[in-house]
């Protein structure tokens, strides 16, 4: 066993790997690789990517095509913009022929594409030499303490090579291709996510606050809403999205030690952070705990000197208790949010069949 991976990270990443056989969704995203590969990998190589087509890109995009990542559509205008630059980046990062630390960087530069992008691309041409380095990868690193060091100011082909060569050799230890072991780290992550129950509302159908398991579903798609409309926002005003070398969606799900910050903020006139958490069906004590957690992580792990880090509580509503706990941390701010669903009648059968 290598020795830079501890014997109990490779009994828990054994562990999911014997697991998740036993769930038909992971199956099926383990069985389409090849599919996947035979698909878009010749699309990929050097000598074609050059010419790829805006629509098989947008395709890849989607997760109904790439079989593994839902997120990554998302980017597609951003990318797909101007293609006589994306299709150069492109060419740039398959390039065998220069080391990857510096491939990577045309690649970067092109809005929308972030790290989640670049090392899928790069996972399906070369699939037995590229992992992919996301926010769960990170994360299921992080978890497992195999995050490589890297000096600080690090290029993302840096970063990422380091990431690379961990990945490889997880891989090799676990005997399994790279595609499954990113299927892994997302079998990981599906029990990772703090669950404690806001047992402040009753989840029953009729109760005064308007069907609390439906407020919740729309809750679970807020995170999305908010990223990807952040410029429609007035927060974005004053707070961008954080961003770094080669991830213009660092700030979302921004993963750490101690947990994923839902959405982080940098501002855009003023030395300040921003901790952005959605309440969803946490408890009142939980959402404070986790986002003065993440306050704190923030400030000594990732903010300069006479930077400040701020929070934002976002939720349905604000409970008693939830407020009295922000009242005593000013870091620390509530903004609610309200989403409206509504059914009309109509038309009527001799309503729609007027010419």
């Amino acid at each position: 066993m290598s020795g830079t991976i501890s014997a109990d990270a490779l009994g828990r990443l054994r562990a999911a790997k014997a697991a998740m056989q036993k769930d038909g969704d992971i199956r099926e995203i383990l069985e389409s690789r090849d599919s996947v590969v035979d698909r878009y990998g010749p699309q990929f190589q050097p000598g074609q990517i050059e010419q790829i087509d805006e629509k098989v890109l947008r395709s890849f995009l989607l997760i109904e095509n790439n079989k593994h990542w839902s997120g990554l559509f998302r980017q597609s205008n951003r990318i797909c913009a101007d293609m006589t630059a994306t299709r150069a980046a492109l060419a740039a990062l398959v390039d065998e022929s220069r080391p990857i630390e510096e491939r990577t960087r045309p690649a970067t530069e092109i809005k929308g594409l972030g790290k989640g992008i670049i090392t899928a691309i790069l996972l399906v041409a070369y699939p037995n030499k590229y992992g992919v380095w996301n926010n769960t990868s990170e994360s299921g690193l992080i978890d497992l303490d195999l995050m490589p060091d890297w000096p600080r100011g690090a290029s993302f082909g840096v970063r990422y090579a380091a990431i690379n060569g961990v990945l490889n050799e997880l891989a090799r230890e676990l005997e399994v291709d790279l595609w499954t072991l990113d299927t892994i780290w997302w079998y990981l992550s599906g029990d990772k996510e703090e669950t404690e129950v806001d047992s402040e509302t009753p989840l029953t159908a009729d109760s005064p606050t308007g069907q609390v398991a439906a407020r919740f579903a729309i809750e679970r798609h807020l995170h999305d809403y908010l990223f990807d409309n952040w410029s429609q926002l007035e927060l974005s005003r004053d707070w961008d999205i954080y961003v770094r070398d080669g991830e213009p969606d660092a700030g979302y799900e921004f993963p750490t030690p101690i947990g994923r910050i839902d959405l982080l903020a940098k501002h855009k006139h003023e030395s300040k952070w921003l901790v952005i958490e959605l309440k969803r069906d946490k408890s009142s004590d939980a959402v404070v705990g986790q986002i003065l957690r993440y306050i704190g992580w923030i400030s000594a792990h990732l903010a300069q000197s006479g930077e400040t880090v701020e929070g934002l509580v976002i939720a349905a509503r604000g409970e008693d208790k939830l407020h009295y706990a922000l009242s005593a941390v000013p870091s620390v701010s509530f903004k609610s949010y309200e989403v409206e669903f509504r059914l009309k009648d109509g038309p009527s059968f001799d309503e729609f069949s007027r010419p």
